[in-house]
């Protein structure tokens, strides 16, 4: 895979991911699955981030 595609299902991840919270956002799962959820979210917004920044 290229970085631009490893990128792209990177950023489909964390939409789909986010889609569990539920209609505006409003948290759909247990505490304990919504705080893991955001957690590997920030990860790969950070992975996401940091590739960008590379492509620059």
């Amino acid at each position: 895979m290229s970085q631009v595609d490893d990128i792209q299902q990177v950023a489909t991840d964390i939409q789909k991911r986010l889609r569990k919270l539920g209609d505006n956002c409003v948290v759909a799962l247990s505490m304990h699955k919504s705080k893991e959820l955001i957690a590997e979210l920030e990860e790969k917004a950070l992975w996401l981030v940091t590739q960008l920044d590379s492509l620059n």
